[in-house]
């Protein structure tokens, strides 16, 4: 097949979840023989150079398009009050709707992919076969913040964008052959507003560093490991839930308890956290799983949570012993008390993790166990299989 892909990240460097997603997906396609062209936003010469850098020579073409962030925030702020949901507005460009509309006239794609609905105004009419990776409702996802977030003008924001995504996705969806997302509760938060026939549970897969690595590390006693970018609102206020109201629960009971917070990007609210001695902050890290395997228990504390949660596979695939939320693990279905530990309350998410940092074996069971789902499970091959079937049958249908 010749395709396009279509993504408002870079694909490179893979620093962001759906960035990720798109690199191991044009990485994958091409190692099967597909050729694939690539039409993406940068903010920068700077980040064009990157990206050509880093997958210039695994695509056959790519159109980069410039979108400096404070053009974005000025339109989405004129914007607000029109029907587009405002996530939309933001990656809004002439110049890429003129790009796009080009390369379909010129190359005669078999398919064209698009990621996420933050794109689809670019394909969503094009007279040729398309797909949308929706990866999560959007709706869904705004909504559970709406009922966390304690701002009156976050909660306002977000209310706002509930109003507009949640008809504007199912509207988006229907102009696709199909629509991918991570999980049962997406599809079916989506079905409320509307029938969507064409949506299909296609989640994305997680890289899974080697078991030989994971067992030669060294776990300090008593760590407890939170990841995640630490920039957006549902991995802050995760952080803090936990590290505010939970932590010092686990601290009473296992006095030499430490918590490392990791990921990059923290905001002033995370870097607040540190604590000499008992809860390190440390930004970005050259790798992740260099601290998941060296940490005895890992935590997903999230209250607000849609489509799968790359930091919970993760942490399972560096066999942690894991005490995540059951909305972290709804789109990744591990089964409770035999991969993870699954606790929405405060005291019982404290004893879980008290639990395991008092329980050697018990932790171990667990982290194997976990590592073994992730392996059956959660690879990006075992996915992007069977997501390149359903792109071929698309192809096929016109």
């Amino acid at each position: 097949m010749k395709l396009l892909v279509v993504s408002a990240r870079p694909p490179w460097p893979p620093k962001m979840a759906d960035a990720m997603t798109v690199d191991r997906l044009i990485r994958f396609l091409v190692q099967r023989g597909h050729e694939v062209d690539l039409a993406c936003f940068v903010e920068s010469a700077e980040d064009e150079r990157v990206l050509r850098e880093g997958i210039g020579g695994v695509c056959r073409h790519i159109e980069a398009v410039r979108l400096p962030k404070w053009s974005s925030y000025a339109r989405t702020a004129l914007t607000l009050p029109f029907r587009l949901p405002m996530q939309v507005e933001y990656y809004r460009s002439g110049t890429m709707s003129e790009r796009v509309g080009r390369m379909v006239a010129r190359e005669r794609y078999d398919l064209v992919y698009t990621h996420l609905i933050r794109m689809a105004e670019y394909t969503r009419r094009i007279p040729v076969p398309k797909v949308m990776g929706m990866q999560v409702s959007q709706a869904l996802n705004l909504d559970r913040m709406v009922s966390h977030v304690g701002d009156p003008l976050r909660k306002l924001f977000y209310g706002i964008e509930v109003a507009k995504a949640r008809p504007y996705e199912v509207g988006a969806a229907a102009d696709f052959d199909r629509v991918f997302l991570c999980g049962p509760s997406d599809i079916e938060a989506l079905e409320r507003t509307a029938p969507v026939p064409n949506a299909a549970v296609c989640p994305h897969g997680q890289d899974v560093p080697p078991l030989e690595r994971v067992r030669a590390a060294t776990r300090e006693p008593g760590v407890v490991v939170i990841s995640g970018v630490m920039s957006t609102f549902t991995n802050v206020d995760a952080t803090r839930w936990f590290a505010e109201t939970i932590f010092p629960r686990v601290v009473d009971r296992v006095p030499h308890a430490k918590l490392w917070i990791v990921g990059r990007n923290p905001q002033r609210a995370v870097m607040s956290l540190a604590r000499r001695g008992r809860i390190e902050v440390t930004g970005e890290v050259p790798d992740v799983a260099d601290w998941l395997c060296r940490a005895e228990v890992g935590v997903a504390p999230l209250r607000i949570a849609a489509g799968m949660q790359n930091k919970l596979v993760q942490a399972m695939a560096c066999e942690l012993g894991v005490v995540a939320t059951s909305a972290a693990n709804e789109g990744i279905g591990a089964a409770p008390d035999r991969h993870l530990l699954v606790r929405d309350d405060e005291e019982g998410f404290a004893n879980a993790v008290t639990l395991l940092l008092g329980e050697e074996e018990r932790r171990r069971d667990l982290g194997r166990a976990a590592r073994a789902f992730v392996e059956a499970n959660w690879t990006w091959e075992a996915h992007f299989e069977k997501l390149e079937k359903v792109l071929l049958e698309v192809a096929a249908s016109r």
